[in-house]
């Protein structure tokens, strides 16, 4: 199917289906009604929002558009190809990512630009690829379509950061994301995702990866903004020796309400998946995680783990952590839990008998809460931009 039938059958989806509303399973604890009610226009305008490159491979999208000026692609190695998907016509496009949902499909039709990284066989790229997406464009949608391919023993690091405004503002916009990932056989992607858009913005994305034999799929998802937001993120191990590692952590506060939905299918033999996704959630923040690992007939010496940890600042934060389990194979080692809790008061009242006052007791133990998400951050730039962004959000908290 060629694109443009792609995208007509998509809007046909999305005009049918509509968007999902809480009578779904997927979506009971979320409702989007204010998100579909609203009118969102296709205007472009530029964005006065600073960033921080983490690079020198930078490819910058102001307000849903590629900006080349402040994009820096002129110095990529041999084997290695980066710009904007609108300039590639590429038949993978759709296939991992299908109309699945309102929002992919709602991608597909209306897309308007994105990232196209491509890696061929045996490259390695010691630099991080650094996407990053301003927005401030009030009343308007961002569609963004993503595709990564990584080819046979070749590896790359890429860093998806989406950026609003960080000053008091009543703009609201909707960035709607789709990235789709093809690890080949020995490859490795280390992927990272920083959400920091505005409060009053509403971010979804969806993530989908496909990982060959003894490939290695890392994803680092750091969740700090917009007011109403959704991360699903769906990985696929198609040959054996594959290993999928999911780490994630999501900081909200005021009335900010952001979901997690991770999907590991392991179709395979001798395949591993870890994920490790953590919540601090304060005032009346409200939080969903969903996280379910399917273990096929033949995928037998599966090893998967899965972990959902939350930590309550306030009695009127709230968190649905749905952790899942379905099992079709007989010889795995599979695990899984979910833990929602507050401070430790002892180990508050330890500190402040060491002369550390409270808000400064509350702070550290918050972030020690955190730190083990944060030490499985491999790029060291990255790790260093993470770390600023939890300081700051608990020196907030704190205040």
């Amino acid at each position: 199917m060629d694109l443009k039938q792609l995208r007509k059958n998509a809007a046909a989806d999305f005009k049918a289906r509509g968007f999902p509303t809480t009578k779904e399973e997927l979506w009971r604890f979320t409702d989007v009604s204010e998100l579909a009610e609203r009118e969102f226009s296709n205007d472009w305008a530029p964005a006065s929002v600073d960033f921080q490159p983490l690079g020198k491979h930078v490819l910058v999208f102001e307000n849903g558009k590629l900006s080349r000026e402040k994009s820096c692609i002129d110095n990529l190695p041999h084997g290695v190809c980066m710009g904007s998907i609108m300039d590639l016509v590429d038949p993978r496009v759709g296939r991992l990512a299908d109309a699945q949902s309102a929002f992919v499909a709602a991608n597909t039709a209306y897309f308007s630009d994105g990232a196209f990284i491509e890696l061929t066989e045996g490259i390695e790229l010691a630099e991080p690829i650094h996407l990053v997406y301003l927005a401030d464009a009030d009343g308007s949608a961002f569609h963004l379509r993503n595709l990564i391919s990584c080819g046979k023993g070749s590896s790359v690091a890429v860093v998806e950061e989406y950026i609003g405004r960080s000053d008091p503002s009543d703009r609201s916009y909707w960035t709607n994301a789709v990235t789709e990932i093809f690890a080949a056989d020995d490859s490795s992607v280390d992927h990272y995702k920083i959400q920091r858009e505005s409060k009053t913005a509403y971010h979804f994305q969806t993530l989908e990866a496909q990982l060959g034999a003894n490939a290695v799929f890392c994803n680092h998802s750091i969740a700090l903004g917009s007011g109403l937001g959704r991360n699903d993120i769906r990985g696929k191990l198609t040959g054996e020796g594959g290993e999928a590692i999911c780490n994630g952590l999501y900081l909200l506060n005021g009335k900010q309400h952001f979901d997690t939905h991770l999907f590991m299918d392991h179709a395979v033999p001798k395949c591993k998946s870890h994920e490790l996704y953590k919540g601090i959630l304060d005032q009346k923040a409200r939080a969903v995680f969903c996280g379910r690992i399917l273990v096929q007939q033949d995928a037998q010496q599966t090893d998967a783990i899965q972990s959902n940890k939350n930590l309550l600042l306030s009695r009127a934060a709230k968190i649905h952590s749905l952790p899942q389990l379905e099992i079709y194979a007989d010889d795995v080692k599979c695990t899984h839990g979910a833990t929602i809790g507050q401070l430790d008061d002892v180990a508050l009242y330890y500190l402040q008998t060491r002369g550390i006052d409270p808000v400064r007791g509350r702070a550290m133990l918050t972030y020690a809460f955190a730190n083990e998400v944060l030490d499985e951050v491999k790029c060291k730039p990255v790790k260093t931009r993470i770390e600023a962004l939890v300081y700051e959000w608990l020196e907030k908290v704190s205040a």
